[in-house]
């Protein structure tokens, strides 16, 4: 699990639905939330991204070593 040291409210403004399934579900890459994140060792802020394979979503951020970081939705205390 990703220790986060910050978290912020940023709201993304690209068009969302080049992220989503046709099926309304999002694809493999992952939605991008309103979330940022800085994580343990790092100052770079780190977009959230949402993976909705059923009606609960798994969160979690990309980074140089690891591209499926779960991030706890209780540590996005924005």
């Amino acid at each position: 699990m990703i220790q986060i040291t910050q978290s912020k409210l940023t709201p993304f403004t690209g068009n969302i639905y080049n992220y989503m399934a046709v099926s309304g579900y999002t694809k493999r890459s992952g939605c991008p939330t309103d979330y940022m994140v800085q994580i343990q060792g790092s100052s770079r802020w780190y977009r959230v991204y949402n993976f909705c394979v059923s009606n609960s979503g798994t969160l979690f951020i990309k980074t140089k070593d690891n591209s499926f970081a779960v991030v706890n939705d209780y540590d996005l205390n924005a």
